[in-house]
């Protein structure tokens, strides 16, 4: 067998575009093997990964153990500590330290609201776990601490379990609520706890892929849904009215209908109060502060400074008393005494926890990955796992709630020069320094004031919005995703809203999976390439010859479509007798409908006419070749079926060869003990060496040569 490629270009074209001559022998599978072949590498390695896990559990290769790899590791910040300029990067670190220290307070006041207990605690979540997390992290710019969405699920178990009055007080803090049912402040250690377990299980079993399920237009349309529950949540404190808090599916509308029936009862001072702070805030972020970012590298603090003029002003105007202006009341001091959660409680909450858990993982490990690629330097996702739950199992033992990075800050951190998490250290020790001595200045601080804080920093969620749009142009199965999660968030619950669009991303995978790409192929004019001759009008096709190309896996789920497809390409199945006379008849009627001319190598437009002209002899099918260059993955099922497609092809007098470059299909193939049915000597390489072995060997020497010059 002999297949030569020769092009040639002349004149203008030979300045232009420069020759390719190659020539070689076609080669089948059986070929390549002899270019030793090792059948003993596989690409999956023997034992599966039941026995991979074992072996790294059990370290049972003692040889490759390095005491220096293994607590670098596990301890992250000695990689890059021995190497850190403290002349060069401290002074950046202590800048950027003190300006998230500064936006942990009304972030970490307001969010903590949201998980149904005092604010003091977001201070906690923002000194605690981060102090655990410079040990054990491995993203060197991210922002732990309080976060919108993770907070309102806690919240949402909060809700559920809980039993603290409205108004936070110290009481609530200090977990001394009287009655049967478990304080507020309990239920959310528990959960903090519980989010901590799952996270260390994961990581320790090398599970740091289970965040991947939550897809980025997942998380887009989730997250949009979860603002409008704090949104709805914060407008109570807004209008200073009484709404009762609802649990359980469809919640957010009953609370816009409460809502709109408590209206008449609003209070005009606080409604007041929240309309300056938001036009305030508002005309800071959309117009002066783009102004004066030019001038100065960090922003202003303008959160922090609405906060200490309207706890100023509350205080020395008596407006709880003269206006009946809801506030923050009892500020306790100090560090918190370390407290067991109530571990009694924990089958109550396993589930809901577990769904937290991957959240907090899945958006935090998405931020952290955000700064390693600016950054260039790598994150671990299982230790990030690993990070996350030592932080926020030591949390629950300091009155936290489930920690997660924020975006807005890990951005502010990033921005203002923070080079690693000494950052975050010198923003603990700040906010210790809160903690000791300045948290009951902030006692007088109306509600109506930090929850307006909040709404305006939802702007940046109620943004993505834009990303919809995008979306339905490119990817409408995105944006369906997209539009499920937030529809269902929206209007039933936020774990039904998680749980639907996990459900709707995966089937949208699975569609995917279903319903990949595939065409016939035709050679192109004076070219060795055979591309879709849907795309490719120009395209000739092989007389006597399918070229069949599948883009994607084949598996059991697609297995039906593959069938149907390739058929809609094959000439009718038949007797013996009548095979030459329904195949000339089918391969007609798919000539008359498809762009691909049949019966010569001529270069013309299609305009739906027959190539075949009436001195031309009817070559009938002969040969099929499933170009499989693109196929990532065939299983058992698959396999099975093409051996049961090579024998019916065979009593269709219709001969199968395979088009596979990649080795691991082949390995799969043999796995499955395929080529005792087929010979490796029908598998080629290319799509070029199976027609140029085809064309040499099977009776079709009087069809023109591959190589023969074409007009």
């Amino acid at each position: 067998m002999h297949g030569n490629i020769e092009m040639e270009a002349t004149g203008e074209n030979l300045m232009q575009t420069p020759l390719v001559r190659i020539e070689r022998q076609a080669i089948a599978q059986d070929r390549i093997e002899s270019f030793s072949y090792n059948k003993g590498i596989s690409p999956e390695p023997p034992g599966g990964i039941w026995k991979q896990l074992k072996n790294s559990l059990t370290r049972k290769n003692k040889a490759s153990f390095s005491m220096k790899k293994f607590l670098t590791g596990m301890f992250p910040f000695l990689v890059w500590l021995p190497t850190y300029s403290w002349k060069k990067d401290f002074p950046a670190d202590v800048v950027s330290g003190c300006t998230i220290a500064v936006m942990h307070i009304p972030q970490g006041m307001g969010y903590a609201l949201l998980a149904g207990v005092a604010p003091i605690v977001g201070i906690y979540m923002a000194v605690f776990p981060v102090f655990v997390y410079f040990f054990l992290g491995t993203s060197r710019h991210i922002s732990l601490g309080t976060l919108a969405v993770t907070t309102l699920m806690t919240g949402r178990i909060v809700d559920q379990y809980g039993s603290t009055p409205t108004n936070m007080t110290m009481d609530a803090v200090n977990g001394t609520m009287a009655g049967d049912g478990l304080t507020n402040l309990e239920v959310a250690t528990l959960v903090c706890f519980m989010v901590g377990v799952w996270q260390v299980i994961m990581g320790v079993f090398h599970l740091g892929v289970v965040g991947m399920v939550l897809s980025e237009h997942l998380v887009g349309g989730f997250t949009t849904g979860a603002a409008f529950h704090v949104l709805i949540s914060q407008i109570k404190n807004l209008l200073g009215i009484q709404v009762p808090r609802y649990g359980g599916a469809f919640r957010l509308v009953k609370s816009t209908y409460s809502i709109f029936a408590a209206i008449p009862t609003a209070n005009p001072a606080e409604i007041m109060i929240s309309s300056i702070t938001i036009i305030c805030l508002a005309v800071h972020n959309d117009w002066v502060k783009p102004w004066y970012s030019k001038k100065i590298k960090f922003p202003l603090p303008i959160e922090l400074v609405i906060l200490a003029v309207g706890t100023m002003a509350s205080y020395y105007g008596n407006f709880s008393e003269n206006y009946q202006v809801k506030t923050l009341d009892t500020i306790p001091t100090g560090i918190p005494t370390p407290t067991l959660p109530p571990f009694h409680f924990i089958p109550n909450i396993l589930i809901d926890t577990l769904i937290v858990a991957i959240v907090v993982y899945a958006l935090t490990l998405s931020m952290a990955k955000i700064f390693a690629g600016k950054c260039q330097y790598t994150v671990d996702n299982n230790q990030e796992l690993l990070a996350l739950g030592a932080a926020n199992l030591v949390g629950s033992f300091f009155s936290c709630v489930p920690v997660s990075a924020s975006l807005s800050r890990s951005l502010l951190q990033f921005a203002t020069g923070g080079v690693t998490q000494i950052a975050s250290l010198i923003s603990c020790a700040l906010l210790i320094i809160v903690l000791l001595w300045i948290g009951p200045v902030f006692e007088s601080l109306p509600l109506s004031l930090l929850s307006a804080v909040i709404i305006v920093t939802l702007k940046g969620m109620f943004m993505q919005f834009k990303d919809l749009r995008n979306l339905l142009k490119l990817s409408p199965l995105d944006a369906a995703v997209w539009i499920i999660s937030l529809l269902a968030t929206v209007l039933i619950d936020i774990d039904i809203g998680l749980g639907l669009g996990v459900v709707a991303s995966i089937s949208v995978l699975i569609y995917r999976g279903h319903c990949p790409h595939y065409g016939v192929l035709g050679r192109l004019p004076e070219t060795e390439f055979f591309a879709d001759a849907s795309q490719y009008p120009s395209a000739v096709q092989e007389p006597g010859l399918t070229i069949f190309r599948w883009v994607g896996a084949v598996h059991f789920a697609n297995k039906e479509a593959f069938q149907n497809a390739l058929e809609l390409h094959l000439p009718a199945k038949s007797t013996k007798k009548e095979a030459v006379k329904s195949q000339k008849k089918n391969d007609n009627k798919i000539q008359q409908n498809s762009p691909i001319k049949f019966g010569a190598w001529e270069d013309a437009n299609w305009k739906g006419q027959s190539s075949l002209s009436d001195t031309q002899v009817y070559v009938p099918t002969e040969h099929l070749i499933l170009d499989f260059s693109a196929l990532s993955y065939i299983d058992l099922v698959g396999t099975n079926m093409l051996t049961a497609l090579h024998k019916d092809l065979k009593a269709r007098h219709i001969e199968l060869s395979l088009a596979i470059y990649s080795d691991h299909p082949i390995h799969q193939l043999e796995r499955y003990n395929f080529f005792d049915e087929f010979p490796k000597t029908r598998v080629y390489p290319s799509v070029m060496d199976a027609v140029v072995s085809i064309k040499s060997g099977s009776g079709m020497h009087n069809l023109p040569d591959l190589h023969q010059e074409l007009p």
